[in-house]
């Protein structure tokens, strides 16, 4: 009997199907959760990435590897950003102080973090389409 094999296609684990959500529900979530709650230890930026690699695995995602490499350039970038930052204006480069650069770093760190997140959604959104379709949207 043969078969076929679609390069894309998504593997989800056995017993995580449950698990999996849309990838556009997590980007969100972790838009719109800090807004009433603001999760300890950094949470804000951990948690969403943590989900995604989660659902990621769960689904069986053909890219999970460039996901999670994406993750990590965008988590050295958000910190790499803040200790660029910080040097220049201890140096005298930028003319500010640290108080003064808080509000324009925050905004910096946000949009490359959600960057990040949304290149990753973007990968996963077409593995967890494929998922749905295979699954016959059951769910």
């Amino acid at each position: 009997m043969t078969t076929y094999k679609i390069i894309d296609e998504p593997k989800a684990r056995r017993g995580m199907e449950s698990l999996i959500v849309d990838p556009t529900v997590i980007l969100l979530a972790s838009m719109i959760i800090p807004l009433f709650w603001l999760p300890p230890a950094g949470g804000r930026y951990w948690l969403p990435m943590l989900w995604l690699a989660l659902n990621g695995y769960a689904l069986g995602s053909p890219t999970l590897g460039k996901e999670i490499l994406t993750m990590l350039l965008g988590a050295l970038g958000v910190v790499g950003l803040l200790f660029i930052v910080l040097a220049l204006i201890q140096a005298g480069v930028l003319p500010f102080t640290e108080e003064g650069a808080y509000p324009y770093l925050r905004i910096l760190t946000f949009g490359l973090f959600f960057l990040a997140v949304y290149m990753v959604v973007f990968r996963q959104a077409t593995s967890y389409a494929l998922f749905q379709y295979i699954q016959g949207d059951r769910r």
